[in-house]
């Protein structure tokens, strides 16, 4: 997976101390442009799903997502 150059980012110690998702589903963006589109992620998340890396969402927006083919559920599940 190559590495992204982001002007920004949470912490990700702390955002994994400090926040949490419930029902969570962990999916792989397959059409960037479409889930750019819905506003949900920006530029960077753009690029990061064009690379390839995994997003986890809540269970009803996952849902959403998969049934409009923007994202298809990852198996293994999110800690």
């Amino acid at each position: 997976m190559k590495r992204i150059k982001l002007k920004f980012m949470v912490d990700p110690e702390w955002l994994k101390e400090h926040t949490y998702i419930e029902d969570p589903v962990r999916v792989k963006i397959v059409d960037p442009e479409a889930i750019f589109l819905t506003g949900i992620l920006g530029e960077s998340g753009r690029e990061m799903c064009l690379a390839g890396f995994p997003f986890i969402f809540e269970r009803k927006l996952a849902e959403n997502l998969i049934n409009k083919w923007i994202a298809e559920k990852i198996e293994e599940e999110p800690t």
